[in-house]
C-alpha cells in the first residue's frame, strides 16, 4: 500500500453532508489518504451508491496509481474517463473481472458481494494471506450469496472487514454505498495492508 502514512493534523472535512457517527473515522481516513474525494467540494454522499469504477479506482490510488500497461479489452470503458487507468491496471493484474466479456459496467453500482470480491482478489495480488474463513451462516441471508463471493465474504468476514448491515444480513446483492466502502477501505489498510 503506497505510502498511507497518518498525517501529523487531522485535517478539517470540507464535507457538509456528514451526519452520522458511525462512518466518520473512515471518511476522514480515505480523504486524508486521497483514496476518495468528494462528489463536490462540500460534499461526499456518504449514502450514494459506489459504482464500480469508484471501488477499483481507490484500490489503484492505494497502489500508488502504478502505470497501466494498454487498454482493457472493455468496451464500456473510455480511454479519457478517470477510471479507465485504474481499471486496466485491476483487470491486467487479475484484481477485476467484467461483468461480461465485453463489458466492466464501470457506472453500474458495486453490490456488496462484488465489493469483497474485489479486494479478495487485491489481497491476494499484494500477497497477502487469504486462507482465514469463517462460518456465514450467522446471517440469515447466507444463502444468497453467489458461488463466486462464498470464499471472499467468508474471508471478508473474518478479517472483520464485512460485519452485516445490520449484525444479522450481508446484503451481498444489495449496493455498497461511499461511506459503506470507505469503512471496508479504512480496516482493510489497518488490519491486512499494514
Amino acid at each position: 500500500i503506497a505510502e498511507l502514512e497518518k498525517p501529523e493534523e487531522p485535517a478539517d472535512l470540507p464535507f457538509t453532508d456528514l451526519t452520522q457517527d458511525w462512518y466518520m473515522d473512515s471518511i476522514r481516513y480515505v480523504y486524508e489518504h486521497e483514496l476518495m474525494y468528494g462528489t463536490t467540494d462540500t460534499t461526499f454522499a456518504p449514502d450514494d451508491a459506489l459504482t464500480r469504477g469508484m471501488f477499483v479506482t481507490m484500490l489503484y490510488r492505494m497502489e500508488g496509481k502504478p502505470e497501466a500497461t494498454g487498454n482493457t479489452s472493455f468496451t464500456d470503458v473510455p480511454a479519457n474517463m478517470y477510471y479507465a487507468p485504474a481499471i486496466a491496471w485491476a483487470s491486467a493484474n487479475g484484481v477485476v473481472y467484467g461483468t461480461s466479456e465485453t463489458a466492466f459496467s464501470p457506472e453500474g453500482k458495486i453490490t456488496r458481494e462484488q465489493m469483497a470480491a474485489i479486494l479478495y482478489r487485491y489481497a491476494q495480488y499484494k500477497q497477502y494471506g487469504t486462507s482465514a474463513s469463517a462460518s456465514l451462516s450467522a446471517f440469515s441471508d447466507d444463502a444468497a450469496v453467489s458461488t463466486y463471493a462464498k470464499a471472499p465474504l467468508s474471508w471478508a468476514v473474518a478479517e472483520k472487514l464485512v460485519n452485516g448491515t445490520d449484525g444479522k444480513r450481508l446484503d451481498p446483492a444489495g449496493s455498497a454505498t461511499r461511506a459503506q466502502a470507505s469503512a471496508i477501505i479504512m480496516r482493510y489498510c489497518q488490519l491486512i495492508g499494514q
